[in-house]
């Protein structure tokens, strides 16, 4: 009796294992569905996702509808959406597509970005180029053996800095070249590359990309009229064209030089309340010598009400950006205590690192700052038998 009950037991207890068994057997076959299911889903709605992006899935409606793009946002969009997609099929060609024409509109935006000097917009630009399209390169050099330009510029810009590519300068040059008749950005890079060598050939380049509204070009042939970058001579009108050219696109650099022509009426006749909307433009991108500009304009009163504070603010801000001028400027204010401050601490300070630069000046404020046993030289310090003369205007 006792054998038949433990018998009993044992088979009872064997037959809730096999139970339980089956019971864990069953949740994980459960649980596997489930997983495949969202799998499931995920992929619909990539695939969702993805026809979406490319309703009409041709290289050509792409191309169009990606090159219609027109703010920073809309790219990320793009690439977010795109990435997505690979993220579950990624052999997807139309994806592929949409990051590499994306990568090619952020190359072309950096190019116009950096031609009119806004650098913010520039760096923003270049780190979106570096974080976004590692796998981007390829597919980019099929874009550009298909004919299209802008690829190729793209290309020339890749190789020249190494994001994506290797860094090569030769095939750089080679691809600004292909495309410099076509594009004024790669018409621009290419007279970078032939300057050294080839000059004369760098410069025709350099006009064509001007001619094609390049505010870089624009501003380096205003500059070259000037007598800069090698020029035998000065030619003022030809100087005050291209720099109002330039300046007209909002860069920093064209703007105070073109502001000096305008208020020193080289070129043309003077004007000089334009001169001070241009140069307090060109300042506030941080332009140093438009900063050093305005604060001459601001102590001499000339076109402006006459404020020596404000004076002393804009020769500090161009001293900062270690402008000599500037330096000599703000120092030769702190000594004498133009704006009501005097300090010959920071007198010194700047007058020490103008001199450093060249300033002779500097040297004779720093000696007169000695003869005095305080140190600290008064208002009356302007007389016309201190050397605390005002500084001319920096181009």
């Amino acid at each position: 009796m006792k054998s038949r009950f433990v018998g009993a037991l044992v088979i009872l207890l064997c037959s809730q294992w096999v139970m339980a068994g089956t019971t864990v057997e069953r949740k994980g076959t459960a649980s596997s569905k489930a997983s495949a299911k969202a799998k499931a889903v995920a992929k619909q709605k990539a695939a969702k996702t993805g026809k979406k992006l490319a309703t009409n899935s041709s290289r050509e409606s792409i191309a169009v509808r990606v090159s219609g793009l027109r703010t920073e946002h809309q790219l990320q969009s793009e690439i977010v959406a795109a990435r997505s997609v690979l993220g579950v099929d990624p052999r997807n060609g139309d994806a592929r597509e949409i990051i590499a024409r994306v990568a090619i509109v952020t190359t072309d935006w950096l190019l116009s970005a950096e031609a009119v000097g806004n650098a913010a917009k520039a760096e923003r630009l270049a780190m979106s180029l570096k974080r976004d399209f590692p796998d981007a390169g390829r597919r980019i050099q099929t874009i550009a053996q298909q004919g299209d330009p802008k690829a190729h510029q793209a290309l020339g810009v890749l190789h020249g800095r190494g994001i994506v590519l290797a860094r090569d300068a030769e095939k750089s040059c080679k691809e600004f070249q292909s495309v410099a008749s076509q594009l004024a950005g790669s018409a621009w890079h290419w007279a970078q590359c032939l300057l050294e060598a080839s000059p004369a050939e760098a410069w025709g380049q350099m006009e064509r990309a001007a001619l094609g509204g390049h505010a870089a070009a624009q501003e380096w042939i205003g500059r070259r009229c000037l007598g800069e970058f090698g020029a035998t001579g000065k030619d003022f009108a030809c100087a005050r064209e291209w720099l109002s050219q330039s300046a007209s696109q909002g860069r920093p650099r064209a703007q105070a030089l073109y502001a000096y022509l305008l208020a020193s009426g080289q070129g043309g006749p003077v004007d000089a309340s334009r001169a001070v909307r241009l140069y307090r433009l060109a300042a506030d991108q941080g332009d140093a010598d438009a900063q050093n500009n305005l604060g001459e304009i601001h102590e001499s009163g000339r076109g402006v009400e006459k404020s020596p504070d404000q004076a002393l603010q804009w020769y500090e801000r161009a001293a900062e950006r270690g402008l000599a001028a500037g330096q000599f400027n703000a120092g030769r204010m702190w000594a004498i205590g133009a704006a009501g401050k005097s300090d010959a601490v920071r007198a010194r300070a700047w007058l020490a690192q103008a001199e450093q630069k060249g300033v002779s000046q500097a040297r004779q404020v720093l000696d007169w700052l000695d003869q005095h046993d305080e140190g600290t030289p008064s208002t009356s310090a302007t007389s016309s038998s201190t050397p605390l003369s005002n500084g001319s205007q920096s181009r």
